[in-house]
């Protein structure tokens, strides 16, 4: 039997239980493929002191583990909601019976968080323990792409173990497609619009103009090229998305992706690009970042070192150049809703 780890809290607990949009499009194309779910759940951890909450974590993984046989295939989504300092040790003993122990990775802390000032030295030591010895002893891992790929191997991880991804898919139920998209309409800015993620976007040229949708912006410090629409669900957000690209970009810097938050576009791939591209918009992306390699082989958008830079790069687009664009995004807007890239990573994995 194929299974999924489904992660819930006993109670339900708000956001916590809400789960987000990545995890749960990773959920609705497994059980298409084919898996069950095995569910773990957990009282609200949050609420216990830190040795009972990995007891009582330790517990759970333990029980839902124990419903697995020999010769059953397991994909866990990673970092796990509800991880624990036991989790590496459950893994080998659940593989030791037979069970076969794959990862889908949405993040690697490693590279991300463990950079920033503000997370605590026992939460970096955490992170860098557990990545490294729960994904080495995985029997097979979805990797965001190529660079990631390379990443993991380096951190001694077999490559033959490894899969990319490609790009993150993006599943829209009732999905309308945009007509009269432009070169020139304003660039689609969606996400976490915090300033410690996006604070470019009090910094940019003066062109081109830019749409917002998201939470965290400073209205009071808006440029007169922005326009901000607020937040959305995110089945609500691909019908109001208005634009002629979606940007990727992070940091605090119009000049370049800087930051923890900028620097993680090296190797990883931002939800938000499969949100666009699923939605009909090209993409913008930072020729440095690893989705520029996804996107100019795909040739459906542009990459650029800086956004001053942007401005002159639509300009000298041609109509023909942008419609190519639109086409090519067409086709693989499709394929994500569609599920096309995990299908397609499961089948490499033989899962």
């Amino acid at each position: 039997m194929k299974y999924y780890l489904k992660e819930e809290f006993l109670k339900d607990s708000g956001a916590r239980n809400a789960g987000n949009k990545a995890r749960n499009d990773v959920e609705e194309i497994v059980k298409q493929e084919g898996f069950s779910p095995l569910l773990l759940t957990v009282e609200d951890w949050y609420k216990m002191s830190t040795i009972k909450a990995q007891q009582h974590k330790a517990q759970a993984l333990s029980q839902a583990f124990s419903r697995l046989k020999s010769g059953d295939q397991l994909l866990i989504q990673f970092p796990m909601l509800h991880h624990s300092f036991f989790t590496t040790y459950l893994v080998k003993r659940l593989q030791a019976r037979g069970v076969k122990v794959y990862f889908i990775i949405h993040d690697l802390e490693v590279l991300r968080y463990v950079n920033l000032d503000t997370v605590p030295l026992k939460h970096k030591i955490r992170v860098q323990l557990q990545e490294s010895s729960l994904l080495k002893i995985a029997d097979g891992l979805i990797a965001h792409n190529p660079v990631m790929k390379s990443f993991l191997v380096n951190k001694g991880i077999s490559e033959q173990k490894i899969v990319s991804l490609g790009i993150f898919d993006y599943l829209i139920p009732d999905f309308q497609e945009k007509k009269e998209l432009s070169k020139d309409q304003p660039i689609i800015v969606a996400g976490n619009l915090a300033q410690e993620k996006a604070g470019y976007l009090y910094k940019l040229p003066a062109n081109p103009a830019y749409n917002l949708y998201g939470v965290g912006f400073d209205e009071s410090r808006a440029l007169e090229n922005e326009t901000y629409f607020g937040s959305f669900l995110p089945d609500e957000l691909p019908v109001a998305l208005e634009g002629g690209f979606g940007l990727v970009w992070d940091g605090d810097s119009a000049e370049t992706c800087s930051g923890v938050f900028g620097e993680y576009l090296r190797y990883n791939n931002s939800h938000k690009a499969s949100l666009y591209l699923a939605s009909g918009f090209p993409l913008v992306v930072w020729k440095q970042s690893a989705l520029s390699h996804f996107v100019l082989e795909k040739k459906c958008g542009v990459a650029v070192e800086s956004l001053h830079d942007l401005s002159q790069v639509i300009e000298e687009l041609t109509l023909d150049n942008y419609q190519t664009l639109l086409e090519n995004t067409k086709r693989v807007g499709k394929e994500i809703r569609e599920g096309y890239y995990l299908r397609t990573a499961l089948k490499q994995l033989s899962l």
